[in-house]
């Protein structure tokens, strides 16, 4: 799944903020204790802040008409939802509206504030709701992106054994990740990456290996994936920047089309050997790296080392040019 369509499912998961049913205080106000009385109006009020920040992030999304205004709504967004754990942080909804702001930082692909807040939910929720399925697959997935691969394992088999019931799609993701772990420990930083030996598009033998002693960037990408287009310029342009300096690229795409493929890399001088075998999401590279998503990048160093992973823009220069550097 792409950033865009990760930032709208987010929109469908993490902000339907509903608002938790709180009881007021009983009708024999006399019997009720002081501190009955005033935990039920710290309740009320948290439950009526709560329904007002539903309101108002409902209205925020109305103005998302945009990618960058999506991006500026989200951050508003998380700055809301924070501001009202912070007034009401033993309330129920605060527990809530953590896992509103784990589902938010998914989607934005901060994987490590995914985990954190996740963790907090899942001390004390109610494991026979369903919506602790959905935090214990979350949590699986963001331990998967941060490399905590055991960790992913024990959640994964937690959301198979304990929730049978739950989205098929959700079950069905869980199972192949657990197959896929075994690959994805392989791909850690630090890990040399899968060898593969295949020919490019220009017939030419095509194998990671031979390309000891530079700085790789292997890119799975598609012609159809509007963040691969949109990135696509950067990548071009960090190549032209470094390629004299030991940089070289390695694209994998996940087309179908050979037409389209072909004429994405012509129209945009894409120069680095590109391997196509017009099986998608099937490609032989892409299935022996376990790629799920695109755009996906492994960063390897002059001594054969996967050093970074699904880096872009800014963070892509920095990191070349760091490597091209190193002796």
């Amino acid at each position: 799944m792409n950033r865009v369509s990760r930032i709208v499912s987010a929109w469908c998961l993490a902000l339907v903020l509903t608002c938790w049913s709180c009881s007021g205080e009983s009708s024999d106000a006399k019997e009720q204790s002081a501190s009955d009385k005033s935990a039920s109006s710290t309740t009320s009020a948290s439950a009526e802040a709560y329904a007002n920040l539903e309101s108002e992030i409902r209205e925020l999304q109305q103005t998302a008409t945009t990618q960058q205004k999506m991006m500026e709504v989200m951050e508003q967004t998380v700055s809301k939802i924070k501001g009202f754990i912070a007034a009401y942080p033993a309330s129920e909804e605060a527990k809530e509206a953590g896992l509103q702001l784990a589902m938010i930082y998914s989607s934005l692909g901060e994987f490590g504030e995914t985990a954190t807040y996740l963790e907090k939910y899942l001390v004390d929720a109610d494991e026979a709701d369903e919506k602790t399925g959905y935090a214990h697959f979350y949590l699986a997935e963001s331990y998967k992106a941060i490399d905590r691969y055991d960790e992913a394992q024990k959640q994964y088999k937690i959301v198979i054994d304990e929730y049978p019931d739950l989205n098929p799609k959700f079950i069905a993701a869980a199972t192949a990740a657990i197959d896929d772990l075994p690959a994805l420990k392989q791909l850690a930083v630090g890990m040399e990456p899968i060898p593969f030996s295949v020919k490019d598009v220009k017939g030419k033998p095509l194998s990671i290996e031979t390309y000891k002693g530079k700085v790789v960037l292997l890119d799975f990408w598609a012609s159809w994936c509007m963040p691969c287009k949109t990135e696509m310029p950067n990548v071009i342009r960090i190549h032209n920047k470094f390629k004299d300096r030991g940089f070289e690229i390695i694209g994998i795409s996940l087309d179908n089309d050979r037409q389209a493929f072909e004429s994405f890399v012509k129209k945009n001088g894409m120069e680095w050997p590109q391997y196509f075998d017009g099986k998608g999401w099937q490609n032989a590279v892409a299935d022996k790296y376990k790629v799920r998503s695109i755009p996906a990048t492994f960063l390897v160093d002059k001594k054969g080392k996967i050093r970074y992973r699904s880096l872009r823009g800014a963070e892509l220069e920095t990191a070349v040019q760091k490597l091209v550097a190193e002796m």
